[in-house]
């Protein structure tokens, strides 16, 4: 199961990118949604490779 940290990333992210498919986007909207859409995609990379000190950016699920 992936961490929260790393399941909210991915959900904003995804957030982003159905925004970007609106037709009625201005421009400017545009470039600032694909702005950070570049940021969270960093910041994704950057905590699966790092973000729990080198370790894998998963949960364990209890057994119980």
């Amino acid at each position: 199961m992936l961490c929260a940290e790393l399941e909210e990333l991915e959900g904003e992210f995804a957030h982003i990118l159905a925004e970007l498919e609106r037709p009625d986007l201005a421009e400017q909207e545009k470039q600032t949604l694909e702005n950070a859409k570049s940021r969270l995609a960093h910041a994704i990379r950057a905590h699966e490779m790092s973000g729990h000190e080198g370790g894998p950016c998963f949960e364990e699920r209890s057994q119980f």
